[in-house]
């Protein structure tokens, strides 16, 4: 019995260092829980990195769940106010809540855009597809007159100041400094055949002409005029008269544009004065088009204005173009014999001899009666009585009524 009870007491000693053992572990885990908890939450809001929040969720569930619902709540919020302020950040929240791998940057950046919002996040709209907001649609080509003529800029009133013809220089120049002046510039450039010019190549002396005016060939250069196309005076009214000197003298003398000066015969240029295409308009109907589009193109070059009547012209000289004329036109074909509008006979079929310089300026005691004569024998013959000292078309100017 003694032995017996001395087993039993070993039993129970054993048992109680047995049970004292098995508690020891047991506390340790519960304290070692304890401490990774905090560090896994930490690690999941703090890191964009799926491995630490599945760490966080295998050591236990509960903080997994923390972790979620207040991510979750973030987002709510953010998304609460970014839906108030862009599109995109609903798009953001999106994408954020069906990923679980970036749940935790999408509550971080949710809360830096609520904090500190930005003039990109509030004012970002969606955008259209590519390329729809910078195609530009084309009118037809049946159009192009009335994009043309858009451009005009319509101007009823009068110049406040009078024009002035000496305001626009003394007569033709020579920009270049070969001693031809632009006058001859424009009969040399014109010339459909090879031109023949003076021993001392100053001016031009022969070559063939077409006078579009007049749908007409000419030989002689002294039966042509240098046409302003857009006249001084016209250009006056329609804006010039603000110019410096410097730019009307730019202006009369202007070689840069082909069409700005242009060859016609005498009595064209004397019939057109300073008219505009609502009270002139070339003989040659055919011409009609490539007259307007010309008077057209120097009013816009030179920003000049036009007339309400002026622009109705314009347009319905316009409508007779089966297409759009080119920047340069071309005079037709020579014809197997020609036509020209001067003689070298003494006389003509009207009966008028060539007079020769038998006249001066002051012959004549008006500007008027010194015009007529002019007109008269210029067409056949030339400035033989040499009127014209500057070539304009303009004889004994500074007599009595002259321009």
């Amino acid at each position: 019995m003694r032995l017996r009870a001395h087993c039993w007491v070993i039993a129970g000693v054993v048992v109680a260092v047995l049970g004292s053992g098995c508690q020891a572990p047991t506390a340790s885990h519960e304290t070692q829980d304890g401490n990774q908890t905090p560090q896994a939450v930490d690690v999941a809001e703090s890191a964009p990195d799926s491995t630490a929040q599945r760490t966080a969720s295998q050591t236990d569930g509960t903080t997994l769940d923390t972790a979620v619902t207040s991510s979750s709540h973030t987002i709510k919020d953010g998304a609460v106010v970014e839906a108030t302020t862009s599109s995109h950040a609903i798009t953001t929240e999106a994408s954020t809540t069906t990923s679980p791998a970036t749940t935790a940057p999408a509550a971080t950046s949710a809360t830096t855009k609520v904090t500190q919002p930005t003039d990109t996040t509030t004012t970002t709209l969606p955008q259209p597809p590519a390329g729809t907001t910078t195609t530009v649609i084309s009118s037809s080509g049946d159009d192009w007159n009335e994009e043309l003529l858009a451009v005009l800029q319509v101007n009823n009133d009068s110049a406040p100041v009078s024009y002035d013809r000496d305001d626009w220089g003394s007569g033709w120049s020579d920009a270049d400094g070969d001693c031809m002046s632009a006058r001859h510039e424009v009969l040399k450039a014109e010339s459909v055949d090879s031109t023949q010019v003076s021993w001392s190549g100053c001016t031009v002396t022969g070559g063939r002409w077409y006078g579009a005016f007049t749908g007409t060939w000419v030989t002689n250069p002294s039966s042509l005029d240098i046409d302003h196309f857009v006249p001084l005076a016209n250009a006056h009214d329609s804006g010039g008269w603000a110019w410096s000197s410097a730019t009307k003298r730019n202006y009369y003398n202007d070689l840069s544009d082909a069409t700005h000066l242009i060859a016609v015969t005498a009595s064209a240029n004397r019939s057109k004065g300073s008219r505009g295409p609502e009270s002139w308009k070339p003989s040659d109907t055919s011409y009609w088009c490539v007259y307007a589009h010309t008077w057209t193109n120097i009013k816009i070059r030179w920003e000049l204005t036009v007339t309400t009547s002026e622009l109705a012209a314009l347009t319905s000289m316009l409508n007779t173009c089966h297409t759009e004329p080119s920047s340069t036109w071309t005079p037709p074909a020579i014809p197997a014999t020609t036509s020209s509008t001067t003689t070298s006979s003494s006389t003509t079929a009207t009966g008028l001899a060539n007079p020769g310089n038998t006249k001066n300026c002051s012959d004549f005691s008006t500007y008027t009666e010194a015009k007529e004569w002019f007109d008269t024998y210029f067409p056949l013959y030339g400035d033989v009585a040499r009127l014209d000292n500057n070539g304009d078309g303009e004889p004994c100017e500074s007599l009595p009524g002259g321009p």
